[in-house]
């Protein structure tokens, strides 16, 4: 038997134990905080988890609570944690290397660089931070088109949201590794935001990714390509509370092939990439390139 035939709806004799864990936080009509993994096991037999699974799953949800109740955002008024049975095994990919850029002063100048490097217009930049500071990027993700800036994504009020992601144990340990080395102050942070944008990269279509955090008390953004997940010291004043993403698609690339793939297509992180530190001069080369004019 292959090992396609072993994740179809017609071979009964085995099923898969994969499970997406989602939390989401509100207060009132504000989004305040929200958490995704996977936990998944390859089985043969019965259709129930295993012990292991299923405590797993549970420590998952309860450290989603714990984290939307001590968010700095603010109390939610409601709390909701979803659990849902995958019907097929995650795509298990490796993350995008990550690259801690040191940067003095020109945090935009230099995300602004490398979505224009990535093949965004600078009609479609200033959409993207525009629609990030504006209340239309909070519930999901601005899809905008990489050539003229406009916007993709079916229902603009909503976005478009990034689902069923998560880390296996093994990537996990070797992100928190490649971090570690980088001395990242918020470890978790970043690995949830490295897991998403690599998500995103690997999407048919995309370009890049621009983010920074709606919580007022991390500034570190991103803009994320098909090469690197770049982080981005101070990409937003401290105590902000604007945030969101905005996603860079090609003009002909199929959307909705784009957001089936963001939206419903598991994947597992399995790996991690390497993480270094570089300044700007050193990642775009010498100093007559356009960066520097």
């Amino acid at each position: 038997m292959s090992e396609d035939d072993s994740v179809t709806d017609t071979a009964p004799r085995h099923t898969v134990d994969a499970f997406s864990v989602r939390m989401r936080a509100s207060a009132g009509d504000d989004h305040v905080s929200g958490a995704e993994t996977i936990v998944a096991r390859d089985t043969a037999g019965e259709p129930s988890p295993s012990a292991a699974v299923s405590k797993e799953i549970a420590s998952a949800a309860e450290s989603m609570v714990q984290r939307a109740l001590q968010h700095p955002r603010g109390d939610p008024d409601d709390v909701t944690v979803t659990v849902e049975r995958l019907s097929s095994l995650p795509r298990r990919i490796d993350a995008l290397p990550v690259v801690t850029l040191d940067v003095d002063g020109e945090t935009r100048r230099v995300a602004r660089e490398l979505l224009s490097r990535a093949g965004v217009t600078d009609d479609a930049l200033t959409r993207g931070f525009d629609t990030i500071r504006s209340d239309t990027a909070k519930r999901g993700a601005a899809l905008v088109d990489a050539a003229d800036g406009s916007r993709l994504d079916p229902t603009p009020t909503k976005g478009v949201r990034v689902t069923h992601i998560g880390t296996s144990s093994a990537g996990r340990d070797a992100l928190d590794a490649a971090l570690a080395a980088q001395d990242v102050a918020s470890p978790e942070t970043v690995r949830e935001a490295v897991v998403l944008s690599t998500t995103v990269a690997r999407a048919p279509g995309t370009r890049a990714e621009l983010c920074w955090s709606d919580d007022p008390d991390y500034d570190t953004g991103y803009v994320a390509t098909s090469d690197a997940y770049y982080r981005l010291p101070a990409l937003k004043p401290d105590g902000v509370t604007d945030g969101g993403r905005a996603i860079f698609v090609d003009s002909d690339a199929p959307v909705d092939e784009t957001i089936e793939h963001l939206e419903n297509q598991p994947v597992l992180i399995d790996g991690a990439s390497g993480a270094e530190k570089l300044s700007p001069a050193t990642l775009f080369g010498d100093r007559r390139g356009p960066f520097w004019t």
